[in-house]
């Protein structure tokens, strides 16, 4: 009687390792989260007087849609790109929103590859970015 059990009961642990491990080799790697600073369609937020990327990266000539948080209660804030940091040409500038808000922006990137430039006007020392177009 007892080598009866103790073969049902090896049996039994048998047949939980081969289940376990069978499941071990099934899975499904986590995925990586994309960064907000990729793709054609990006997500950027305002929050303690700073922007949470320094750099944005677009496709060139694409239609890029920016969805912009500014959590910063009271306080207005926008996203601005412009040629390079002296501002002097601008590629889009969007509305100025006073947080806590969130807006969407839709404008097309410029054709030609290259480090663009954006910052908020509102506090343009000291939010700002690389407006990257590959």
């Amino acid at each position: 009687m007892l080598h009866r059990r103790s073969i049902s009961t090896l049996i039994a642990l048998a047949m939980f390792v081969t289940l376990f491990a069978g499941c071990a080799a099934k899975t499904t790697p986590t995925p990586t989260p994309s960064p907000s600073t990729g793709g054609n369609t990006i997500t950027v937020t305002a929050a303690g007087m700073a922007f949470d990327t320094s750099a944005i990266t677009v496709s060139a000539g694409a239609h890029v849609t920016i969805t912009f948080i500014n959590n910063d209660s009271g306080v207005p804030h926008n996203i601005a790109f412009y040629t390079s940091s002296s501002a002097a040409t601008v590629i889009y500038k969007g509305a100025r929103t006073t947080g806590v808000s969130t807006v969407t922006y839709t404008f097309d990137a410029p054709a030609t590859p290259g480090t663009y430039f954006f910052r908020c006007d509102v506090h343009p020392s000291t939010m700002t970015g690389e407006f990257i177009v590959k």
